[in-house]
């Protein structure tokens, strides 16, 4: 599996990236990974990696957000 790890300008738009990444559901699954920070968690296989990340670029023009990397353990909310 390959994951990338992205960070929200603005907490509205969570709602509707996971929209329109829920309709990549063959490609990528996405879940909010640290709600306090709006970091989203991107997971993808190997294989899709660079289909996912074109997506997620062409998504940049619609949604403000940053590639960051993974959060540290402590950060991550506890199950």
């Amino acid at each position: 599996m390959s994951v990338f790890f992205i960070k929200l300008a603005d907490r509205s738009s969570n709602v509707l990236l996971q929209a329109i990444l829920g309709t990549y559901g063959h490609l990528m699954w996405v879940r909010t990974e640290v709600p306090k920070e709006m970091i989203v968690k991107v997971i993808t296989t190997t294989e899709l990696i660079s289909e996912t990340r074109g997506v997620l670029e062409a998504l940049r023009g619609e949604i403000e957000f940053e590639f960051v990397d993974p959060p540290e353990s402590g950060d991550l909310p506890e199950d």
